[in-house]
């Protein structure tokens, strides 16, 4: 049975569904990219940088959970093996995505300007910003989105986390801890409507509470292991890779 792009992007964690969900995404997002209205154009942009924001993660998921592999001598040729089958299928799809998330979003930006945005991919902008090290512009978007009213929880739940890494390489620890314990509210709020996004807060919580440390590990381990839990009932199995690796 085809698979749609959902369950490529959260059900499946191969490479070769990651290869189908990109061009899937590409052939989906055509028909907006040619279009002549600019709100279609810019949701086509977001779109596609959405899709390729998500593989990238799933790239170094994939990484991290080959070097997780702990050594043995046979374990280590076996561990080798497959580093280098990585740098072969995931290295280049995930290294494409990388350098054209930022530029694919940039032209989103172009056509609509931050006030045509809407909260949601405003969202997707500040992770993409945030992934490529552009914490400035990133907590702008943020801002921007939150003026907005985002509706969905979610929405708040992930754009609070985005805040609190803004936060976190700015040096203000209280700031980064305020703005978790807000996105897990948000989180908490729809763990039984929404288990998917529920565990990507949990999971983006856990990262950044254990970055803060100062006694936070026991915290953070609580934390990825909802997240594994929650995208384990649900199948989404792109979710529990990241989680663990």
């Amino acid at each position: 049975m085809k698979k749609s792009l959902f369950d490529l992007s959260w059900n499946d964690d191969s490479f070769l569904a990651k290869l189908r969900l990109f061009f899937g995404a590409h052939l989906h997002a055509a028909k907006n990219l040619q279009s002549y209205d600019l709100m279609s154009r810019a949701e086509g942009y977001s779109a596609l940088s959405s899709t390729y924001y998500s593989i990238c993660g799933t790239t170094k998921a994939k990484l991290g959970a080959i070097l997780g592999i702990k050594r043995s001598v046979w374990i280590g040729v076996a561990q080798s093996f497959k580093v280098l089958a990585w740098c072969i299928t995931w290295l280049p799809l995930g290294g494409w995505c990388y350098f054209w998330m930022l530029p694919l979003s940039n032209q989103m930006v172009a056509l609509e300007g931050y006030e045509g945005l809407s909260p949601g991919q405003c969202d997707v902008r500040q992770s993409i910003l945030r992934r490529r090290g552009k914490y400035v512009e990133a907590e702008m978007c943020i801002r921007s989105a939150f003026v907005k009213g985002p509706r969905e929880a979610f929405t708040r739940g992930l754009l609070h986390v985005g805040l609190a890494d803004v936060y976190l390489h700015q040096g203000s620890h209280q700031g980064a801890e305020m703005e978790i314990e807000r996105a897990l509210e948000e989180a908490d709020a729809i763990v039984l409507e929404d288990p998917r996004q529920a565990s990507r807060i949990y999971r983006q919580c856990a990262s950044l509470t254990r970055s803060i440390g100062s006694g936070g590990h026991l915290s953070a381990v609580r934390l990825y292991q909802k997240a594994i839990e929650l995208a384990s009932s649900v199948g989404a199995k792109d979710q529990v890779l990241k989680a663990q690796s």
